[in-house]
């Protein structure tokens, strides 16, 4: 009876030991993340309200406990690799130019070359790589298409793509819920991924 209560004693303390091992490692993500939306006053905060759009799609969607793990820290650092844009790029309150554009397609990759020596970051790698992937294979960087694309970097394509329509940015101001929500569906099935579209729109907004 005692070695059992003590074996109970210990595999509490592990638990919580663990346990605030790992809010604190997410804390540290949360934090880089936030340095990284602080580069530009018109995306703050854009990559934790990312996360939580995408953390009810993944919800709605019924992923498991793991996968909403790492889907929440995929969407807390899909946008890494802007550190690796210029400013006058990043920032520029008119249309880009071609080369411009080359540029931003770039980040994906560029987050990926600075996560990769991370070990326990090795199964967002992909996620992050891939979601401005469109559904048709029109996007960048690797042009994949469908369920080739990680289920991950859809749901992340599609919280990434409301978020900023619904946010000021340089060049235009903040569109209506309403506005953004017509264009998700307009471009269902081409930029999107049917079945994450369906989830994102059964999500509440208000919670």
């Amino acid at each position: 009876v005692k070695q059992n209560e003590v074996l109970i004693k210990n595999s509490n303390e592990l638990k919580e030991a663990y346990s605030k091992l790992n809010l604190s490692y997410k804390s540290t993500i949360i934090s880089l993340s936030k340095a990284i939306d602080a580069r530009d006053t018109y995306t703050a905060g854009h990559s934790e309200r990312v996360t939580q759009i995408s953390l009810k799609i993944g919800h709605v969607l019924g992923l498991s406990f793991e996968q909403l793990n790492i889907l929440e820290i995929a969407a807390l650092f899909h946008d890494v690799g802007k550190i690796g844009i210029p400013d006058q790029v990043l920032n520029k309150p008119g249309k880009l130019t071609n080369e411009e554009f080359n540029q931003i397609k770039k980040h994906p990759s560029i987050g990926v070359d600075i996560l990769k020596s991370i070990k326990f970051l090795d199964d967002t790698l992909s996620i992050i790589h891939h979601h401005h992937e469109k559904y048709d294979g029109s996007g960048y960087p690797s042009g994949i298409s469908g369920e080739a694309i990680p289920l991950g970097s859809r749901i992340i394509c599609v919280a990434d793509s409301y978020d900023a329509m619904t946010s000021d940015r340089p060049y235009r101001k903040a569109l209506l819920h309403s506005v953004a929500i017509n264009e998700i569906v307009k471009f269902n099935g081409i930029q999107f991924d049917p079945v994450v579209v369906e989830a994102f729109l059964k999500i509440n907004f208000d919670q």
